[in-house]
């Protein structure tokens, strides 16, 4: 009787353990996603002059490379002013 009291002890506090985890790491999991929605996240879109205008036949993968290299490169001049 003693074995059976001991044993349903442990699972019951094995079982709200794991409920109190499993409940926190949904919590933490989904207090992030506001910023993943779009809602918090603004892009800011501008024309810049070394952007040169992109064909329907490029590759855009290279549009996306030269877009992030111009984007680092001014990035990079106002890190030094």
């Amino acid at each position: 009787m003693e074995i059976l009291l001991l044993v349903s002890i442990i699972i019951l506090t094995t079982f709200f353990v794991v409920k109190t985890v499993f409940y926190s790491a949904k919590r933490n999991l989904f207090k992030g996603q506001a910023a993943w929605s779009g809602k918090d996240i603004k892009i800011n879109h501008r024309k810049s002059e070394e952007t040169k205008e992109f064909k329907k036949s490029d590759n855009y993968l290279n549009i996306i490379a030269d877009e992030s290299e111009f984007y680092l490169h001014d990035q990079s001049k106002q890190e030094e002013e």
